[in-house]
């Protein structure tokens, strides 16, 4: 444990070495340098901010980047700012640090499902049985299955902030062995997904389900409390082509998303009015 939070403040440290070498170069004068969480976020942004006026990097993953932007507003570098994903953010009422971002909804690959992209990728891989079906059922399935896990991870998250430790990991237990296809529909059991991830509890009086009911007295948002990777996994299970899996899936969802659904987010909005107040500029299209 103590050589991997050594590894990754390396890594960090590296990364900043690099981000400053960068803004220092004499090119790269009036771009602005985006923070972002990781590799796919690069894939989607670099597709919507210009190449001309901005420089992407990415900090695997959330904490590297807040302490990155933090770090460099601190050393007096103003043509920076980062994006991250909302996660429970917007529910739990967190304020975040100067020229940070988030999503609208709880992460970008909601953001894309909400959007065109979805009937996308259905377009593309439904089959002729399945497609009209999948038009008007696949959508609020997905959501069923992912809000069930959705109250599970904000509940971790909630127990993380009270106790600077979670009480699942997540990655620990694989949501596709509890995904099953039948015919043109696919099923959650929800029952043995719960009680794998119960079997890493220390305290055994922890009741998931009523954790979770008090949560939906808080609240039934799905956009904010669904995780998108957990729907982008449900839309894989849809299709029975063996080469069609998450990661094809999310690609095919940032294929799909257009600046033109971007600019419709709050998100962009609060970019494009901070690039106009410092007299910078992020996108090609306006």
């Amino acid at each position: 444990m103590a050589n991997s939070l050594m590894d990754e403040s390396n890594n960090l440290t590296t990364k900043l070495v690099e981000i400053r070498l960068s803004i220092n170069h004499l090119n790269n004068e009036n771009k602005v340098f985006i923070l972002l969480e990781g590799k796919t976020d690069i894939k989607l942004f670099r597709n919507i901010f210009s190449n001309d006026y901005t420089d992407t990097s990415k900090l695997d993953g959330k904490d590297n980047l807040v302490e990155a932007l933090q770090t460099l507003q601190d050393e007096g570098f103003t043509q920076i700012l980062g994006i991250k994903d909302a996660d429970f953010e917007h529910l739990e009422n967190i304020s975040n640090i100067e020229n940070l971002f988030i999503t609208d909804y709880h992460d970008m690959e909601i953001e894309m499902i909400e959007s065109k992209a979805l009937k996308s990728v259905i377009d593309e891989y439904s089959s002729e049985s399945c497609y009209k079906l999948h038009l008007s059922d696949l959508k609020n399935n997905i959501y069923e299955i992912a809000l069930e896990i959705g109250y599970i991870r904000w509940y971790n998250e909630k127990f993380r902030l009270s106790n600077g430790k979670g009480l699942f990991d997540f990655k620990r237990v694989k949501l596709n062995f509890f995904i099953s296809l039948n015919s043109c529909i696919i099923s959650f059991s929800k029952e043995d997904y719960f009680l794998k991830l119960q079997e890493q509890l220390t305290d055994s009086e922890v009741n998931i389900q009523e954790e979770i009911d008090k949560l939906k007295m808080i609240s039934i948002d799905k956009l904010q409390i669904c995780n998108g990777h957990d729907l982008t996994l449900a839309i894989s299970k849809y299709f029975s082509q063996s080469n069609i899996n998450q990661d094809r899936i999310e690609s095919a969802l940032r294929l799909s998303y257009t600046f033109n659904e971007f600019e419709k987010t709050n998100l962009f909005t609060q970019l494009n009015l901070w690039a106009e107040t410092h007299n910078y500029r992020l996108f090609n299209e306006i």
